[in-house]
């Protein structure tokens, strides 16, 4: 584990980390990773998730449920500078490299109220092999349910009461 117990979302370290009886078995991935940082913004909620779909394989390799979830006002504490260069290097870098800022235009967080939800536990199968066929029907209900726990609760969050979804 690094640093807050944050680790990378490799294959290796999501085995190793599932079978620690330390913490339960239990992860939290952000599957849209660096990508997603910088496609989404204040004015619209986008998810990097049509190409992530290494952890419903691992998932069901593993025969471990996944509990989809969405944090709402994360798009809002902070701005990040859009650059293309840089989404570029960070990309190559696999770390964030970017510019972001917040209360004053400061890298303080602004004083917004963050609301995290998370959806019924998907019940996914052991297949030691999985098909792609397995891992697309898998990775759409996933997807189904993040989308539907978004539409739910977005009432409840001022600020998002107008926005849509974008799952790219």
């Amino acid at each position: 584990m690094g640093i807050f117990g944050l680790t990378d979302a490799s294959a290796s370290n999501i085995k190793r980390h599932l079978k620690n009886k330390g913490v339960e078995g239990s992860i939290v991935i952000y599957v849209g990773g660096i990508a997603e940082l910088f496609k989404s913004s204040r004015k619209e909620e986008r998810l990097y998730l049509s190409k992530r779909k290494g952890f419903i394989k691992i998932a069901l390799r593993e025969g471990v449920d996944i509990v989809p979830g969405y944090k709402f006002g994360n798009t809002s504490v902070l701005t990040v500078l859009k650059s293309g260069p840089l989404a570029s290097l960070s990309r190559k870098l696999q770390v964030s490299l970017t510019y972001f800022w917040g209360k004053y235009y400061l890298p303080i967080p602004r004083d917004e109220k963050l609301l995290y939800v998370r959806g019924r536990p998907l019940g996914l199968p052991h297949i030691l092999d999985p098909s792609v066929e397995d891992i697309n029907k898998y990775h759409a209900i996933y997807c189904e349910e993040v989308t539907r726990l978004f539409n739910k609760y977005k009432e409840k969050v001022p600020m998002y009461k107008h926005k849509e979804l974008h799952i790219d």
